[in-house]
């Protein structure tokens, strides 16, 4: 289990990646509720499929780019926050 955490560059990427599926699942499932952030809108918008819902918050502030580096930013945190979790736990019951 420590070589796990022998590449943290990788594992901070599945994680990320782990993190904005759950995010676009979520997005979906709430479908135009999720009127602040929808990752879900974003990611058909860069694929090039229109979407019948109005633009969310983010998306009319800071663009289409911004609002998805937004996003990617926060599923980054998100991700850094769920290692960090994995990481305590594994010490509390190997120790």
């Amino acid at each position: 289990m420590k070589t796990l955490f022998n590449h943290p560059i990788g594992i901070y990427m599945a994680a990320t990646l782990a993190c904005l599926c759950i995010m676009i699942i979520i997005d979906y499932l709430l479908g135009a509720e999720a009127e602040h952030l929808n990752a879900w809108e974003i990611v058909n918008r860069l694929v090039g499929h229109p979407t019948p819902e109005t633009d969310s918050y983010a998306i009319k502030k800071l663009g289409l780019i911004g609002s998805f580096f937004l996003t990617l930013a926060i599923n980054f945190v998100l991700g850094i926050l769920l290692i960090q979790l994995l990481r305590l736990i594994i010490r509390f019951f190997h120790s």
